[in-house]
């Protein structure tokens, strides 16, 4: 749910308004994720938002690419062109998302606009790819379930 909240008066003619979230995301650490990438559950979607270049250096196993900067918009649009633009499957409105980027703040950006499209199971990955291969998470890897 979102609420609209007057932030400050910029001028007597204009009201600065700013879009909060009435409730705060689920906040994951570093050994949570490491376990997701090892074991994801299927009610978990991994989304990077870093853009494709970044990817170029280092992609998070069990991760889509959802590219905040140049797709802001993705997650309101249908799922036939969701999948035409990304080549994958829109991420179900019943599964949770979590986001993270390279330093977190986008991450956050992403979390809140996929709220405002009607995603209530979101939370994120404040770390993100800086504090992931500084702890070593290029080595961690999927492992098959029995």
């Amino acid at each position: 749910m979102l609420r609209l909240h007057c932030v400050r008066r910029i001028c007597p003619s204009q009201v600065f308004l700013r879009t909060l979230s009435s409730n705060n995301p689920k906040v994951y650490s570093f050994d949570d994720v490491r376990k997701m990438v090892e074991h994801t559950p299927k009610s978990t979607v991994l989304v990077d938002v870093r853009e494709p270049r970044e990817l170029e250096s280092y992609e998070m196993p069990n991760a889509i690419n959802i590219p905040l900067q140049s797709a802001p918009g993705a997650l309101s649009l249908n799922n036939n062109e969701f999948e035409e633009l990304f080549h994958f499957p829109k991420p179900p409105k019943d599964k949770e998302l979590v986001f993270f980027c390279l330093k977190g703040i986008r991450a956050k950006a992403a979390e809140e606009l996929a709220r405002s499209y009607g995603y209530e199971k979101t939370a994120v990955y404040p770390g993100s790819i800086s504090e992931w291969l500084a702890k070593g998470g290029e080595k961690v890897k999927p492992k098959n379930e029995p």
